[in-house]
């Protein structure tokens, strides 16, 4: 009775009476309790778990965008390059042809002196001489005008300087013709509204499109490109480091090819524009020197003859004309010096000999035997002539070396367009291989 009554002993009471809660259940003596710090473990990798296909396509996502944009600043850079020697080469032309214009201005003032020194009517050959420069100059202010618009406001107003001394000159000739001394006034006024209003207007525009030639070939687009992509290479590389530690392998195939495209198309761009870069330079400091050089000796040479029929038809008060020859000469020596060139040295030096004579005579008190001499009259070294072989070997000279510049700067530009296309083509191929790459881990988790 005492064992059964143990048995279903009631549930002990507080001393309220209440029944006081039954403990719990017990079991085994070796059971454990997960700790709190294992369970925030689990929940902690479950949880980058579930990032991480939200991370792949993040990288997906950045992948294929910077490789798009570095196939896209490629192109465009090396394709700004590109139109910036087209520039320059468009620029180069319209700097020949105002140096051109300003030769031809200055060769129908040395023919129109030249020719009044004459008297009475001029020599047919040095009229025809006169009229093909001033048709030139017309006809090579409308090319230059329509070349460059950023020239038309001074080729208008050089237009309208022409037109006056082409008045002035036909007025002198006039006068010539028929004797009057007044002719002489009229040609030194024409000679000088030349020098005084469109020479200042030629040696800006010269230096102006000099300017730009200049500008345009040292110009540097491609280097946004190249700092884009290295750092777009650097993101390729970063983005193999994240998915080796995230899926403990090594390698990724499409990132890894990915990220090799890219460096072969920086390279690639590289060479390119370094290649660029020295052939425009020794362009620059080579035949475009050359032919900017030439231009100003037959401009200055030009200069120079004139003041020597100047000097001749102020008759004994002609300082000023002569001192005028002697700067142009010197500066002519300057721009041969420039040239180097043993021939054209030597030529200008023969017509330096035979100025040399003119003036002897001249201040001798000869001053017929000056004039007979300066035009070629009495047929012992004509100035004229000796001239004339000298300004077509410099004007040979000229032509060569500006057809060389604008050949040259026609290679690299064609280089440039084809490398702006390889690199886009890189590019593209960059964010395929990139694409693939980290799919090929995002497929593991769908």
């Amino acid at each position: 009775m005492s064992q059964s009554a143990a048995a279903s002993s009631p549930p002990a009471t507080t001393s309220t009476g209440a029944t006081a809660p039954a403990g719990p259940p017990a079991g085994p003596a070796n059971a454990v309790v997960p700790a709190p710090a294992a369970v925030a473990v689990a929940s902690s990798g479950a949880e980058a778990a579930s990032l991480t296909p939200r991370r792949l396509r993040q990288l997906m996502a950045a992948v294929i965008i910077g490789g798009l944009l570095f196939g896209l600043f490629g192109a465009i850079g090396l394709g700004l390059q590109a139109i910036a020697l087209t520039a320059a080469s468009s620029n180069t032309d319209q700097l020949i042809r105002v140096q051109t214009i300003e030769t031809d201005l200055l060769t129908a003032d040395a023919t129109a002196t030249n020719a009044f020194l004459v008297g009475g009517l001029e020599p047919p050959g040095q009229r025809a001489r006169y009229d093909q420069a001033i048709d030139s100059v017309n006809r090579l202010i409308t090319e230059a005008a329509r070349a460059q618009s950023a020239d038309a406001q001074a080729l208008a107003a050089l237009n309208a300087v022409v037109s006056e001394y082409a008045v002035a000159i036909e007025q002198a000739r006039a006068n010539n013709r028929q004797g009057f001394p007044v002719g002489a006034q009229y040609l030194r006024e024409a000679s000088a509204t030349l020098r005084a209003d469109a020479l200042p207007i030629l040696d800006n525009l010269v230096a102006a499109n000099l300017q730009r030639a200049v500008s345009e070939m040292t110009a540097v687009h491609p280097l946004l490109f190249q700092i884009a992509g290295v750092l777009i290479l650097i993101g390729y590389v970063l983005g193999m480091v994240w998915l080796a530690r995230r899926f403990k392998r090594t390698i990724n195939v499409g990132l890894l090819v990915g990220g090799l495209t890219l460096l072969l198309s920086l390279i690639i761009g590289g060479i390119i524009v370094s290649a660029t870069a020295s052939a425009v330079d020794q362009l620059r400091t080579g035949s475009f020197s050359v032919a900017t050089a030439a231009a100003e000796a037959r401009i200055a040479a030009g200069d120079a003859k004139a003041n020597e029929s100047l000097t001749l038809i102020a008759r004994g008060s002609g300082a000023a004309f002569e001192k005028a020859w002697q700067a142009s000469a010197t500066e002519v020596g300057h721009q041969l010096d420039r040239i180097d060139d043993p021939d054209l040295t030597e030529r200008w030096q023969t017509y330096v000999a035979v100025h040399g004579q003119i003036r002897e005579l001249d201040d001798g008190g000869r001053w017929d035997d000056a004039v007979a001499q300066a035009t070629g009259s009495s047929g012992v070294n004509d100035a004229n002539k000796v001239f004339d072989n000298f300004d077509a070997a410099l004007a040979e000279h000229r032509d060569a070396a500006a057809d060389q510049t604008a050949s040259g700067l026609a290679g690299p530009t064609v280089g440039l367009f084809i490398g702006g296309l390889l690199i886009f083509a890189g590019g593209v191929v960059a964010a395929a291989f990139g694409r693939w790459g980290v799919a090929a881990r995002l497929r593991e988790y769908l």
